[in-house]
């Protein structure tokens, strides 16, 4: 795995500039061409981290500073909580996981000071294939700005996806095999009529056993006389159809 150290200055927050560095997990990341500057971000995170009271916060903060960073580029960002529905519109999905949100003390009204770590995930929203993955980390031990952070970060995100690779064709995944309920059933095959062979004109890949005294009520019954609805009726009757 390849370090790559960078600064990234989260300018026009006076007072809440931020460096952090990025550790490339996969390099390089690749889009699809049909998600026409869709995204979609999801929220993730440590349990421990998640749970906090300003977790919400920290989130909607987030969006925001993604959302600005995307309109900045002429992309579209919404965000995106739970499975993606079947059918939806074809986007790369943003997943930010935050590993680590030390904080020097309360985050008050700025989300305060805090030394993070940040697992971002591109991921294709209709497959849901791994295009690539980043982290990101605070620069020093020092605690700093988590909004100033957020903004570096969120910064690098969207210029990851505007340099990115398009791909033009989407390949198709292979198609889950079919379970049993899905299997179409056999269906019951016509009684042969008044007089008609019981084997009819198929071949058989196997022997099939049957009951003598069945075969003999059928062979009677072939005999008979019977209206053909009434015959189709003790026809299925004897042979359980």
């Amino acid at each position: 795995m390849r370090t790559l150290f960078v600064v990234l200055l989260a300018a026009g927050l006076a007072g809440c500039a931020a460096e952090v560095k990025k550790d490339d997990g996969m390099s390089p990341i690749r889009t699809y061409a049909d998600t026409q500057n869709h995204l979609l971000v999801s929220f993730q995170g440590d349990p421990s981290i998640t749970a906090r009271p300003d977790w919400p916060r920290l989130t909607g903060t987030w969006r925001r500073a993604l959302q600005q960073a995307a309109s900045d580029a002429d992309y579209q960002l919404g965000e995106q909580v739970g499975a993606l529905p079947g059918g939806a519109q074809a986007a790369t999905v943003l997943i930010v996981e935050v590993q680590r949100l030390q904080q020097s003390g309360p985050a008050g009204a700025d989300l305060g000071d805090a030394v993070m770590r940040v697992d971002v995930r591109f991921a294709d929203g209709p497959s849901g294939r791994l295009l690539g993955s980043r982290r990101y980390e605070s620069q020093s031990d020092e605690p700093e700005s988590v909004q100033g952070q957020i903004k570096a970060i969120s910064a690098e995100i969207i210029g990851e996806i505007t340099s990115a690779q398009r791909i033009a064709k989407r390949e198709s995944l292979p198609a889950p095999p079919a379970t049993a309920t899905e299997q179409e059933p056999a269906k019951a095959k016509p009684a042969p009529g008044p007089g008609q062979s019981l084997a009819g004109g198929e071949r058989l890949g196997k022997p099939v056993a049957v009951n003598d005294g069945r075969e003999q009520q059928l062979q009677k019954l072939q005999r008979s006389n019977l209206p053909f609805d009434q015959y189709q009726t003790e026809y299925r009757r004897l042979t359980g159809q």
